[in-house]
């Protein structure tokens, strides 16, 4: 099963035309649009409650994150029948105005109803999905309660791909 989740981010993010970050070794770039691949799918696979599912999707990102570029490019693509809209989550203190959150291992907790905080790496306060760097390959952790805690439900389809479910 992880296999496919690897090949289905791989064939994502072939697909998707994706800015390159300044700085970057060819290696980092595409790390960097494989998680955004992941988390745009993340997004596919979670049921926010019904008063947000028709507005666009609201991705708050750091700007200066190097997943910026990456996330950027996905704007406007549907993502679970919304559109994906990435805003620079410093202006949305509290992840106000976010439906998906994208913090880095050091960022502090961020808990909101309706907010699927997805966090890049171990470490720093939970997240209800965290990405992992499992052996050179990318992996995910699933924390349900986090989700619940906000209102999401996590789709079965992607809890049967993760390394593991709290």
């Amino acid at each position: 099963m992880r296999r496919g989740l690897s090949s289905l981010a791989c064939t994502v993010a072939g697909g998707a035309l994706l800015a390159a970050a300044p700085g970057l070794a060819p290696a980092q770039v595409r790390d960097v649009e494989i998680k955004a691949a992941y988390i745009y799918n993340f997004a596919q696979f979670t049921s926010w409650p019904e008063a947000r599912a028709r507005a666009p999707l609201a991705v708050c990102a750091d700007r200066a994150s190097v997943l910026w570029p990456a996330l950027l490019a996905y704007n406007g693509k549907p993502a679970g029948g919304r559109a994906w809209l990435v805003a620079d989550a410093t202006a949305h203190p509290n992840a106000a105005g976010c439906d998906l959150l994208v913090l880095g291992r050091a960022a502090g907790a961020v808990s909101s109803p309706g907010v699927l905080v997805v966090r890049d790496g171990l470490g720093g306060a939970p997240a209800a999905i965290t990405l992992v760097d499992d052996d050179e390959q990318l992996r995910f952790d699933v924390d349900t309660r986090e989700a619940a805690r906000s209102g999401l439900r996590v789709s079965s389809k992607l809890l049967r791909l993760a390394r593991n479910v709290l």
